[in-house]
């Protein structure tokens, strides 16, 4: 099986955000070429509420992550999409997040995987004023339908292709330190019970659950 390495994935990946979400109410493009990713880079953005907006990478996944051929025991490897959730009012910082962590794993030598969890860098926090100072990666399971279906919405599966669409929201440090010793399973149902009673894990001023 020939298994492309870089490959401009942003054509095929556009078409299955309008096949899933429709046709996005705004599409940026960062002001200079993003190293590592697609030429044809951009970050499209959905309406959901008055709260918050849902941001899409098209073309993150221009390169095969590193170390995932082995991790997931296939030549083609793994390569990711990002969807971050935020209030509007963060635009400019959520764009420069979304560049960070596409571009992280190739700058670092880094594999992503859902339960991953990402310091922001020394003394820094997600946005200005907040005091999360993670990211933690999972599933798109609030934006997938399908998501424990064999054919997710944010999946794209070929013999020699295959790009996964991973959510990110901000923790923090106490939130982190959970997930290190009482596991992934627990924050998520953690997660999963707090999402029930109301959806603020996108907040960059929420509350913290532990």
């Amino acid at each position: 099986m020939a298994v492309k390495s870089d490959f401009d994935t942003a054509g095929i990946v556009f078409e299955n955000y309008i096949a899933w979400k429709g046709m996005p109410v705004d599409i940026a493009k960062p002001p200079v070429q993003a190293e590592y990713l697609s030429p044809s880079f951009r970050i499209l953005e959905y309406g959901s509420n008055n709260s918050y907006r849902v941001y899409c990478t098209v073309g993150a996944s221009y390169r095969i992550i590193p170390h995932s051929q082995a991790g997931f025991k296939s030549e083609r490897g793994v390569r990711y999409e990002y969807i971050l959730h935020a209030s509007p009012r963060f635009e400019r910082e959520v764009f420069d997040l979304l560049l960070m962590i596409a571009s992280y794993p190739f700058k670092q030598n880094f594999m992503y995987y859902a339960g991953c969890v990402l310091p922001v860098g020394a003394a820094s926090t997600v946005v200005d004023g907040s005091k999360m100072e993670y990211l933690y990666f999972t599933y798109p399971y609030l934006d997938d339908p399908q998501i424990y279906d064999s054919q997710p919405r944010g999946q794209i599966k070929q013999d020699d292709l295959l790009i996964q669409t991973l959510w990110v929201f901000p923790i923090y440090r106490s939130e982190a330190e959970y997930i290190q010793t009482k596991g992934v399973d627990e924050w998520e149902n953690s997660c999963y019970a707090r999402n029930t009673q109301a959806y603020d894990l996108y907040d960059f001023f929420r509350s913290a659950m532990v």
